[in-house]
């Protein structure tokens, strides 16, 4: 079995609705899909955790004709979540179509990307996965980020973060923090989420002491 993760690019006016308005909209930064269904009775239910003010994102859900219904968290610390129920409509279909080949599945989260790509994680055999990539249609192209082996390991240290920590550990690889030479910095860490250097700081050092423990079993 072997994974893939991608960073798909998707051309102009090919973008998801919602994907579309979170990249317009300064009000809200970014968000990521959790959890789904699968198509039933042509209509999809997600969990997406969003990053920004859920009242813009609520008045867009109930705006769709796609939308059945929804509902939404409270913010807390900029993060809330939503589950909505909607009609599969043309993109939706277009993402599944893309990743619904024999053996494949999508390994959650999908991440929506504040300048319109969306990174995401395929599981499946090697050939599954390399005629994913390769046979993607004309309106997306991907970059292979890292493919390998997949041998998750159940309780893996990565569980065991909390949503912050795990937000600033991505943050942190995405600008380069963990690169040899090291091309990002904490400040950078701090901008993407929002914080102060010192908070940043104190997650990456708590999520780094966590996996450290992991490793060596404690």
């Amino acid at each position: 079995m072997k994974y893939a993760h991608l960073r798909i690019h998707h051309a102009p006016g090919t973008h998801h609705p919602m994907h579309a308005f979170e990249m317009e909209h300064e009000r809200i930064e970014r968000a990521e899909l959790r959890h789904w269904n699968m198509v039933l009775d042509d209509t999809n239910t997600f969990v997406f955790r969003v990053r920004g003010d859920p009242d813009p994102f609520g008045a867009k859900l109930e705006s769709r004709d796609a939308t059945i219904s929804y509902s939404l968290t409270p913010a807390s610390n900029g993060v809330f979540y939503c589950c909505v129920r909607e009609r599969a409509t043309e993109s939706d279909e277009g993402y599944i179509d893309a990743f619904a080949r024999g053996t494949l599945v999508v390994i959650p989260p999908v991440r929506f990307n504040p300048d319109g790509t969306t990174d995401l994680t395929l599981v499946g055999t090697p050939a599954d996965v390399n005629a994913a990539v390769e046979e993607l249609p004309d309106s997306m192209r991907a970059d292979v980020r890292s493919i390998g082996p997949y041998r998750r390991r159940v309780g893996s240290a990565a569980s065991r973060l909390t949503d912050r920590q795990r937000e600033a550990v991505a943050a942190a690889v995405e600008c380069g923090y963990y690169d040899s030479p090291r091309d990002g910095s904490v400040s950078d860490v701090a901008a993407d989420l929002g914080v102060a250097p010192s908070t940043a700081a104190e997650h990456l050092r708590k999520a780094e002491a966590t996996v450290m423990r992991q490793i060596l079993g404690r």
